[in-house]
């Protein structure tokens, strides 16, 4: 029985071997799918980084076969360890329903982390769901506008000359609480008046950290 070439090795320096034969250069010998072979060591033995290398290489599927699922299965793992990357690619594939159904609400949660949110990228996919969601619905829009001024309307004179930002005319700001009562009305997740109860929870929120109420 021949001997394990990989026993008693690390999965960080499986990965940094992997890595001279995946990136091509001066001082690497090119050999893709021997790179790839010391990622799975590595991955399966529990490292993020060649995890995540792995997941990319299954959903690019340039130097072997696409396969979404091990992708998926992969950058999950990745993720679960707090890689960055790993988690920004996941919501990507989310975002754009590449192998799995969309889940922007996933995907968001995921961009959302401060890690993730970090990346350039991450911000710019972040962004660009913002703005298909406000795209989608614009009319949806105008009426929770139109009810966010009934009920800041309703509140005592000083307190109702601040708006919340992410209701602003024109403008669609949200953060991950607001996003989510947003995508699930949308998206009929939730019924209109379980979403608009949320969304009044955070608005009030909102006008209470600006000016508290009297006490009275």
């Amino acid at each position: 029985m021949s001997a394990d070439p990989f026993k008693e090795v690390s999965p960080e320096e499986l990965f940094e071997a992997g890595k001279k034969f995946y990136f091509s250069g001066r001082d690497s010998a090119n050999d893709p799918l021997l790179a790839l072979s010391y990622f799975e060591k590595a991955a399966q033995m529990g490292y993020a980084p060649a995890q995540r290398l792995l997941g990319i290489c299954l959903l690019e599927g340039q130097i072997t076969p696409q396969d979404l699922g091990q992708a998926h299965y992969w950058l999950e793992k990745a993720c679960q360890q707090g890689d960055p990357q790993a988690a920004y690619t996941l919501a990507k594939t989310m975002a754009q329903g590449q192998g799995t159904p969309k889940d922007w609400l996933r995907a968001y949660r995921l961009l959302n982390q401060p890690q993730v949110a970090s990346l350039p990228e991450a911000r710019a996919l972040m962004l660009r769901l913002k703005e298909e969601l406000r795209s989608l619905y614009p009319r949806l829009q105008a009426a929770i506008l139109e009810e966010e001024k009934s009920l800041r309307l309703a509140l005592e004179p000083k307190r109702q000359r601040f708006v919340p930002p992410f209701l602003a005319p024109g403008r669609l700001e949200l953060g991950l609480e607001e996003f989510e009562i947003w995508l699930a009305l949308n998206l009929g997740q939730v019924t209109p008046e379980d979403a608009w109860l949320a969304l009044k929870k955070c608005l009030i929120l909102y006008y209470d950290q600006k000016i508290p109420p009297d006490p009275s």
